[in-house]
């Protein structure tokens, strides 16, 4: 996992931790740049394709996962930062009469759950991993999307500046979802960043970030 650095220089993640700590210590010490409060705009363009139960993979505060309860969904949101899980419990609990599960639960154990989901989201996880993580990542999700259900994927592309491991090619996305799977659509997207973020770290993304926004399903 690769550094991300402030206009200063200064490390937005330590490349020598585990993912869990450098993101606890995100959440608890700056404006995560990807908690916007809602969904990245090609999951809004993509609600329509949306079938419960749903799976919000990395949910963070609870932003999408809210919104697609809201919907109508049966939505479980996930996340390994407890600090996360309990913001996004406290906005829940906002909504009148919304019902929506949220666990502390880590995505590298997914291959271990019984429960199975006919769609699942995963805005800015999977590319936090590489190598045998990314490859147990996906064997995570084969084991929890339902045959024919679908996983709609928002991750750092390779033309992103300061992204985890250089950001994910075109390829290596094919190649992580070649064997049980179909990628229906891959189209590069601009990514929404945190306001709060961007005023205190203008240029940590350079001029904004490139993101792969995928749709892949699992085959029946």
């Amino acid at each position: 996992m690769s550094t991300c650095f402030d206009a200063r220089g200064d490390a937005i993640i330590d490349p020598t931790r585990t993912h869990k700590d450098s993101f606890s210590d995100i959440y608890e010490n700056q404006a995560p740049p990807w908690d916007t409060g809602k969904p990245q705009p090609p999951f809004v363009d993509a609600a329509t394709q949306v079938v419960g139960p749903v799976l919000d993979c990395g949910c963070g505060t609870g932003g999408m996962a809210i919104y697609f309860a809201e919907r109508g969904h049966t939505v479980t949101g996930i996340d390994f930062v407890p600090k996360a899980i309990e913001s996004a419990e406290r906005k829940a609990a906002e909504k009148d009469g919304l019902s929506v599960r949220f666990l502390v639960k880590d995505a590298m154990t997914l291959e271990q759950w019984d429960e199975s989901f006919a769609t699942v989201l995963d805005s800015g996880l999977f590319h936090i991993y590489a190598a045998e993580e990314r490859a147990r990542y996906v064997r995570g999700l084969a084991h929890v999307v339902r045959p024919g259900g679908l996983l709609l994927l928002f991750s750092f592309s390779d033309e992103c500046p300061a992204s985890p491991n250089g950001g994910v090619s075109r390829r290596e996305l094919q190649q992580a979802f070649s064997d049980g799977w179909t990628i229906e659509s891959l189209d590069l997207r601009d990514s929404e960043l945190n306001p709060a973020f961007v005023a205190a770290h203008p240029q940590a993304f350079g001029d904004g970030l490139k993101m792969w926004f995928a749709a892949i399903r699992r085959n029946a």
